[in-house]
């Protein structure tokens, strides 16, 4: 069977055999908000498919697809027709990346589950299913606390001249840019991604305590938007999986110790807890 995690910017395909010997494939992110039928093939007959041993091909009789922006039925059957028509003798299984979150993260106990990646959300858990989730908005009116958000709010302390004159000339210095950041966001395809990767750019200037103050307050405002609606939420703990979680921990940590949240597991990738709860 294959068992897949996908995000806005990568997908990570575990091919598993019955003796569970398995194998690690990635591509690149799958989004159908982002993305139609006809580009989720190509990704698959390009970059999955040419990568899968001919010994393999018998065995992927399943596949348990978990990705970003798979909240909606219609959204549901772009994923699974490009499946399908890839790999068509195989049983196609699509959720959301947020009950793959859940699983991976807590397997049958209850609990907040959240992902922190190039987007956001958060659910609650009753152990065997999602019971409430905050709709997350995207990178345009939500997806707090996302790699996209981090970027954005750096790039608009940028913008309005907030930033100290010696993190501007560092950020400058390594090609922040104006025009290049207009073109970039409102011109060409995936802007999410684009604003995702000053991310990286923040964290490299962690330090900065200008910086680092741009992502706690990124993650103090997804705790007040995607935590502190749930039901009787301080009674869970709060777990998280994505990159930009595991990267901005100590961040998430404080965040979290100021408004009186107590943060569980943090895991970069859900994939191993996600293969556990599959081959149980």
């Amino acid at each position: 069977m294959i068992i897949a995690d996908s995000g806005s910017t990568k997908t990570t395909w575990r091919l598993v055999k019955e003796t569970k010997d398995s194998v690690d494939i990635s591509t690149e992110g799958i989004n159908p908000y982002f993305q139609t039928k006809d580009d989720i093939e190509q990704i698959l007959y390009t970059q999955l498919l040419p990568n899968v041993a001919p010994d393999w091909i018998s065995t992927l009789n399943e596949v348990h697809y978990y990705g970003a922006g798979c909240s909606s039925p219609e959204k549901v059957e772009i994923v699974e027709s490009a499946i399908r028509n890839c790999l068509p003798k195989s049983k196609v299984k699509v959720d959301h990346d947020l009950l793959a979150s859940a699983r991976a993260l807590l397997g049958n106990t209850k609990g907040i589950a959240c992902i922190l990646g190039t987007g956001s959300n958060s659910c609650l858990y009753d152990g065997k299913e999602v019971t409430e989730n905050v709709p997350s908005w995207g990178y345009m009116f939500g997806d707090f606390g996302s790699g996209a958000h981090i970027g954005k709010q750096l790039l608009q302390a940028y913008a309005n001249d907030e930033l100290n004159p010696a993190l501007k000339e560092r950020l400058e210095s390594q090609g922040v840019q104006r025009e290049v950041i207009l073109n970039s966001v409102y011109k060409r395809p995936l802007p999410n991604r684009y604003l995702a990767s000053f991310a990286k750019l923040a964290h490299s200037h962690i330090q900065d305590e200008q910086v680092n103050r741009i992502v706690e307050e990124c993650f103090e405002t997804f705790f007040k938007y995607q935590v502190e609606k749930y039901t009787n939420y301080k009674e869970y703990k709060v777990s998280f999986v994505g990159s930009v979680g595991f990267h901005f921990s100590k961040q998430l940590h404080t965040a979290a110790a100021n408004i009186g949240i107590t943060i569980g597991q943090i895991l970069q990738e859900p994939i191993e807890g996600l293969t556990a709860f599959h081959l149980a």
